[in-house]
């Protein structure tokens, strides 16, 4: 039985590839799924990983047409920063629901969010304690020793980035997510949430918690191109159209010998239904289809 429309799966310690039967009619479904294992991404990096990937593919099925990225997880490990102690009131930022776990009496797993939306979810929990009780993963001690963490005490401050609001910023494709990463980064740990050092009544007054600051530029090398939400992007897009529209509409103003904007107007009017009759079709199903191409490329099913 095919899995959510996917009948094979390939699997190996990097990747997981689900591949469809056929393709399909729907136009958001992709007939290939690739997940990337974390232990590929922190041995070989994002860039090096897709490169791997898309060779294959590309080797094996022919050219890659287009890409969309579904999920994306940023982290960032750290080690001798006490999360837990006041965690009560050591946070604030976007999230509407806090989790809390513990190991014995100590707090080691702390979570932000709703792990079913399709927004970001966020958790902060004792890496080594995990890789301690699981047995896996041990690569990484190699990975903290490297970086003089200490692996004893190693904490994980993880986002789950969704759909919903990888769209909403017009981020589609791992191009987009290779130039929104730093963005992304900040999104998260400046909005989403904050640690805090609580030492006023009022949330607001309250500093950013040092360690919190080292951990928001953790992405700091990637470059910053900026998030600015589809809707907004949209409408500067329509801005830009401007220059050339009045360039068209002048031209076309000269043309006919009118120097009123309204008559100019009609003009345009009358000639654009007689045009767009003559395509058997109308203005209204000709913006159908443009909204359709943004609905697109936005990734709304």
């Amino acid at each position: 039985m095919a899995l959510h429309g996917y009948l094979y799966i390939l699997q190996n310690n990097g990747y997981e590839i689900k591949i469809a039967q056929s393709r399909s009619k729907l136009q958001a479904f992709y007939p290939i799924q690739i997940r990337i294992s974390s232990e590929y991404l922190w041995t070989y990096g994002l860039t090096t990983c897709w490169s791997i990937i898309y060779n294959w593919i590309t080797e094996t099925f022919g050219n890659i047409i287009d890409n969309k990225v579904y999920r994306i997880d940023l982290c960032c490990h750290i080690s001798d920063i006490d999360f837990t102690t006041d965690y009560e009131n050591s946070y604030k930022g976007n999230y509407k629901k806090t989790q809390i776990f513990n190991s014995g009496r100590a707090v080691n797993c702390l979570k932000f969010g709703s792990r079913n939306s399709k927004n970001i979810y966020c958790r902060i929990y004792n890496k080594t304690l995990e890789i301690r009780e699981k047995h896996h993963k041990t690569w990484f001690n190699d990975i903290w020793t490297s970086y003089d963490l200490n692996i004893d005490n190693v904490w994980n401050v993880e986002f789950e980035i969704k759909s919903d609001f990888l769209r909403k910023f017009n981020i589609n494709t791992i191009e987009d997510t290779y130039n929104h990463l730093c963005d992304l980064w900040e999104y998260c740990t400046k909005q989403f949430i904050v640690k805090i050092d609580p030492i006023n009544s009022k949330v607001e007054r309250c500093p950013i918690n040092s360690d919190w600051l080292e951990i928001q530029n953790a992405y700091s090398d990637f470059i910053s191109s900026g998030l600015i939400e589809r809707n907004k992007q949209i409408q500067l897009d329509a801005k830009a159209l401007i220059p050339n529209l009045v360039g068209c509409i002048t031209s076309y103003s000269a043309r006919k010998g009118s120097k009123n904007l309204s008559n100019t107007f009609n003009s345009i009017y009358k000639d654009m239904e007689k045009y767009l009759s003559n395509k058997n079709t109308n203005f209204e199903n000709e913006v159908n289809y443009k909204l359709s191409l943004l609905t697109d490329k936005g990734g709304k099913k």
